[in-house]
């Protein structure tokens, strides 16, 4: 899963930043009620991803990253 920022123009959605996507890739937008509902879903994603993010980098073969 990607986190890509995005605005509405007032016609249709646009991405803040590119990205490579198939044709007809399903998305899947999420629009905040207000401001403060932005900052708790990023925070909230990243918290969830945690977890795998810490099984995936805490491992013998990266104990060489740990040093630097």
């Amino acid at each position: 899963m990607k986190h890509v920022p995005a605005h509405y123009d007032g016609t249709k959605v646009v991405l803040d930043e590119p990205i490579a996507l198939p044709v007809n890739t399903p998305l899947e937008v999420v629009v905040p009620d207000f401001p403060e509902e932005s900052t708790q879903l990023r925070e909230g994603t990243f918290l969830a991803s945690l977890p795998v993010l810490t099984r995936i980098w805490t491992n013998s073969a990266d104990a060489e990253y740990d040093k630097l």
